[in-house]
C-alpha cells in the first residue's frame, strides 16, 4: 500500500504534488475544525448557558427562603399549640392519652391500647393536615390481636 502511495505520488507533476499537499493541509485544518473545535465549543457554550440558569434558580430560592421558613413554620399552627391540635384530634379518633408531656418544640405523648390502623390513620391526619411530624414511636404489642401500646411517641 505505502509502495503505491509513493508510486502515485512521484508520478504527479510538481504542480499537482503542491495542489494535492495543499489539499490535504486545508481538509486537516477542516477536520481538525468541524470534528474537534467546533463541537468542543458547543459543548463549552452550552455548559455556561446551564450554569447561568442554574445561578439565576439558586438566586430565586435564596431570595424565597425567608418566605419558605415563615410558610413552613406557621403551617404546622394552624390549630393552635401542638398539645391543642393533639388533644382535638385524639377526640376526633377517639384515642385516649395517657400522658402529654411538652418538651421545647416537641411533645412526648404516651397513649392508652388502641388498634394499630386508627393510630396509622391519627398519625396521617396529623402529618397531612396539621403538618405534625413523627419523631420518634415506641409500640408494644398486646393480648388482643391488632391492638398496639403506645410507649413513647414523640411528635413536632
Amino acid at each position: 500500500m505505502k509502495q503505491q502511495i509513493q508510486n502515485w505520488w512521484g508520478g504527479l507533476a510538481a504542480r499537482e504534488q503542491r495542489l494535492v499537499s495543499i489539499a490535504v493541509v486545508v481538509l486537516g485544518v477542516g477536520a481538525l475544525y468541524w470534528f474537534i473545535w467546533q463541537p468542543l465549543q458547543q459543548g463549552y457554550a452550552s455548559k455556561q448557558a446551564a450554569l447561568a440558569q442554574a445561578q439565576l434558580q439558586l438566586a430565586k430560592l435564596q431570595q424565597a427562603i425567608p418566605q419558605l421558613r415563615q410558610a413552613a413554620s406557621s403551617q404546622g399552627r394552624v390549630g393552635g399549640s401542638l398539645a391543642q391540635i393533639v388533644s382535638n384530634s385524639s377526640r376526633t379518633y377517639n384515642i385516649r392519652v395517657s400522658r402529654m408531656q411538652p418538651q421545647n418544640e416537641q411533645l412526648q405523648l404516651v397513649l392508652e391500647d388502641v388498634p394499630f390502623e386508627q393510630l396509622l390513620r391519627w398519625l396521617a391526619q396529623l402529618q397531612s393536615a396539621n403538618g405534625v411530624k413523627l419523631v420518634s414511636l415506641d409500640v408494644a404489642n398486646t393480648d388482643k390481636s391488632g391492638i398496639v401500646r403506645v410507649r413513647r411517641m414523640v411528635i413536632e
